[in-house]
């Protein structure tokens, strides 16, 4: 299909990367020409048979000021004739436009967009694959023909804690009177081997379903920035367990801990040889920390998602390549966005352990193709005391997925489907 697009313009990058998105999203190949007489499809205000531009949208886009556009309740950006551009309105979702330089009223105090400011709560849609919706119809509207790929899943583990469990599994011992408890771990303390060190035990299980995980580490210990806590571990002393990880053919990567140090120089600290990364507490602004991303050694990030609710935090399901709005280019790593995170469920939504497990298997099974999802279940999830139900529900899920023969995708897989050629 030939496609124009008028040049000089400030629509013309960011229609050609949307359109581009679609073409990986699809699998069909569009053919760029500056010939407006040849094409079948026209991006031209001036032009009678264009398709619908929202000038206004593409004009202020790099203004350094908060975004003014938002939503409308017809999920839409619109022109000022009040039809949707159904192009902005895709960039405006997979990009997270709405975040685009924050006022302090969208934050929490850790600096980080809140559910509460978003769309997605206004507008009660975090649940819904928006972008892929708009993709389709515009499919149908361009008579594209497509073959929907089933849904994978991306699994990974971030390691905050490894030394923890003998004061926070004791605790809750302590409350519930199980002196089995707290003899079983003072005998692991002093054989140190912690309940909470136990990655060898979550690469059994894994290894059990045929998952290759991703494991994200801190390189930073103690309180770090706004006094967050990072790692209570040493990584350079825990190599072993690094060399555990990819013995299993599982994968390491950074978990940028909450400190002032690039990333880079994290990389270096920990001596890290990987090109992924997770922000840690998801102390994380998309577009301030895509920059970051962009001007490190890293590929992939998997941060984007909120801290108190799972679903679609830019109305899409599949990994992306954001777009960098100032240089209008794509910016040279891939973003998987996050899901389903267990404290999420746990200290956010604080939902019945019973009803995790049939929430995301039911989430699922309402976007059953065209999706990565994202699951992440942290290391202290995977024990039997103080997070004891939370190890079944793990289990629950990827027993579903084995089950149902869905894939479990690496980082590496989805670089590669989701690079664009730009």
């Amino acid at each position: 299909m030939k496609i124009y697009i008028r040049q000089e313009t400030s629509y013309y990058y960011i229609v050609r990367y949307v359109l581009k998105l679609i073409e990986k999203n699809t699998n069909h190949q569009f053919q760029f020409i500056n010939y407006i007489d040849e094409s079948a499809i026209i991006w031209d205000h001036e032009h009678a048979q264009s398709e619908i531009i929202a000038t206004e949208f593409y004009s202020s886009i790099k203004n350094d000021l908060p975004f003014t556009f938002s939503l409308n309740s017809d999920i839409a950006i619109s022109n000022g004739n009040n039809k949707k551009d159904a192009i902005a309105t895709i960039f405006y979702m997979v990009n997270c436009i709405q975040e685009l330089n924050l006022n302090s009223n969208s934050i929490d105090k850790f600096g980080r967009y809140k559910y509460e400011s978003s769309y997605q709560y206004r507008l009660e849609n975090i649940d819904q694959n928006l972008v892929q919706k708009e993709i389709d119809e515009l499919c149908v509207n361009w008579k594209i023909s497509r073959v929907n790929e089933k849904s994978t899943f991306f699994i990974s583990h971030d390691i905050d804690t490894i030394y923890g469990s003998f004061l926070q599994d004791g605790f809750w011992a302590l409350k519930k009177f199980r002196i089995d408890v707290i003899l079983n771990l003072i005998i692991w303390e002093v054989s140190k081997n912690p309940h909470w060190r136990n990655i060898d035990k979550i690469i059994k299980l894994n290894t059990e379903y045929d998952i290759r995980s991703t494991y994200f580490w801190l390189v930073n210990k103690g309180k770090g920035y706004q006094n967050i806590k990072n790692a209570d571990y040493d990584l350079i002393k825990e190599k072993d367990l690094l060399n555990k990880v990819e013995d299993s053919k599982s994968i390491n990567g950074l978990h940028k801990s909450c400190s002032k140090m690039t990333i880079d120089e994290e990389l270096n600290k920990g001596n890290l040889e990987t090109k992924l990364n997770r922000y840690h507490f998801l102390k994380f602004k998309t577009h301030e920390d895509w920059n970051k991303i962009s001007e490190s050694k890293l590929d992939f990030d998997c941060s984007l998602g909120f801290a108190e609710h799972y679903g679609f935090r830019n109305s899409y399901g599949k990994a992306f390549q954001p777009f960098d709005v100032i240089n209008n280019k794509p910016y040279n790593f891939i973003e998987a966005p996050l899901h389903f995170m267990d404290g999420t469920f746990h200290k956010y939504m604080k939902i019945n352990s019973k009803e995790i497990a049939k929430t995301i298997i039911d989430f699922y099974e309402k976007n059953p193709t065209n999706c990565d999802f994202s699951l992440l279940w942290h290391n202290t999830y995977f024990t039997n005391y103080k997070y004891g139900p939370f190890l079944n529900v793990y289990k629950n899920i990827i027993e579903y997925i084995f089950e149902n023969k869905i894939q479990c995708i690496t980082p590496e897989e989805l670089i590669k489907k989701n690079k664009l050629s730009w």
